[in-house]
């Protein structure tokens, strides 16, 4: 699919518009990858709502290490929807790390879900990698997770507090492809104020990005 043709998803409102430790893929060929796929993103058919605690789910990553609900206890779960070629997904990039490099020490972990249809396991290393994120990178072939989250494209996040519960869904911020234009840090603010023990104010905001054919 080429990226003059992409379609950029508001949610549901559809309109046009080196290297990473936790995946080097010079230890795990592609044939380890197709083996192990069997093995990615199986979570409950139930969906996710604000405010609720997150359902159940329990997924490989690429590197072979298996992310369930309970891997986040005590911390805050940051769930990234990717592919690997959505430039909001890449706009997004320093955001993401300037995030988690700020609020890991207080329990931010982030994921990258993979849910476009068609996309392979080394194609999404070799993203991860060339990106330099050092993040979990889940391929959810089956799209049972994007369900559960009840995920339409690209570049929204889902924020899960330190018991469990989403806190946020949306955009990062106001201003996708020019961060000297933000004026909304949505992401953040829901961040510190879980931090804090806060009430998130703003626990929704319609996210720009390449919208997910359902399979």
């Amino acid at each position: 699919m080429k990226k003059s043709f992409r379609i950029l998803s508001a949610l549901g409102l559809v309109g046009l518009m080196g290297t990473a430790q936790a995946h080097n893929i010079s230890n795990k060929g592609y044939g380890q990858l197709k083996a192990d796929s069997q093995y990615f993103a199986h979570a409950t058919s139930v969906k996710a709502k604000i405010n609720q605690p997150m359902p159940n789910f329990a997924v490989q990553a690429l590197d072979g290490k298996g992310l369930t609900k309970s891997s986040f206890k005590g911390k805050m779960g940051l769930f990234v929807l990717a592919d690997t070629a959505c430039p909001c997904v890449q706009a997004n990039e320093t955001r993401i790390s300037a995030l988690s490099k700020k609020y890991g020490k207080n329990g931010l972990k982030v994921v990258y879900v993979f849910s476009m249809p068609k996309e392979r396991p080394l194609q999404i290393a070799r993203f991860m990698q060339n990106h330099q994120l050092p993040y979990p990178a889940v391929l959810d072939r089956d799209q049972r997770l994007l369900k559960m989250l009840d995920g339409r494209c690209s570049s929204e996040v889902y924020l899960m507090d330190k018991a469990g519960i989403l806190r946020y869904h949306g955009r990062v911020d106001d201003s996708t492809f020019d961060p000297k234009a933000v004026k909304s840090r949505d992401l953040e603010n829901a961040i510190v104020a879980i931090n804090q023990g806060k009430r998130v104010v703003k626990n929704f905001a319609p996210a720009m990005g390449c919208a997910i054919p359902r399979i």
